[in-house]
């Protein structure tokens, strides 16, 4: 059957998704490749800084290390991805699962929110970490969230309390104590030094209590 094309009404092709779902985002996103799906959209990650790889560095160690130690559960980080909703799977910098929650991470993500989640912020993901992400974990109520900025020196440790931030309290020494894993301080003063302290050294500080 010919049709007239200037006279004949043709059939429209169903549009693109503007949406992606997390099942799409895998097959999109390379393995290696960080990024975050946050309302159904793709934010992709620039390579990172030395600054923030430092930084990582530094606290995945101190974080893995004592809750390893104290059998509380696993710390992970970088491209492990929190699966929250169907269109919504950040890969935070850090994230601690305790061992309550450790069931509900396999294959590709944890299935729902970790205990903490910590982001180091880079020039390029400011906007995100510090709204987009800090809105999103409030929402699907990450009991805790670490925002490390290493370009302004500053630091926001948040315990969420009925889908709202509150502020962790900082003593006289400048020192924070996480309200999800027990016993675990930090000074954060450390997190700025001009060189990082050994970590070997601040986990020993942190292993004897408080300072």
């Amino acid at each position: 059957m010919i049709v007239d094309i200037v006279t004949q009404p043709l059939p429209r092709k169903a549009p693109p998704r503007e949406l992606v779902t997390f099942e799409e985002f895998c097959d999109i996103v390379r393995e290696e490749q960080k990024a975050d799906l946050i309302d159904g959209i793709i934010h992709m990650a620039t390579p990172p800084t030395l600054e923030h790889e430092d930084q990582f560095g530094f606290l995945f160690t101190i974080l893995r290390g004592y809750v390893r130690h104290k059998g509380l559960g696993t710390v992970l980080g970088s491209r492990a991805a929190m699966l929250l909703s169907e269109e919504d799977a950040p890969e935070p910098d850090l994230m601690f699962i305790s061992k309550a929650k450790l069931p509900q991470a396999k294959g590709k993500a944890l299935l729902g929110a970790a205990d903490l989640v910590v982001e180091i912020v880079s020039p390029s993901s400011r906007w995100i970490d510090l709204q987009k992400k800090k809105e999103l974990y409030a929402r699907f109520e990450v009991p805790e969230y670490w925002i490390i900025d290493p370009f302004h020196q500053a630091a926001y440790f948040l315990k969420n309390h009925a889908g709202l931030w509150e502020n962790l309290p900082l003593d006289e020494m400048n020192i924070v104590r996480s309200a999800i894993i027990p016993g675990f301080w930090l000074r954060v003063d450390w997190l700025f030094a001009e060189e990082l302290p050994d970590e070997s050294e601040v986990l020993a500080k942190i292993f004897a209590g408080s300072p």
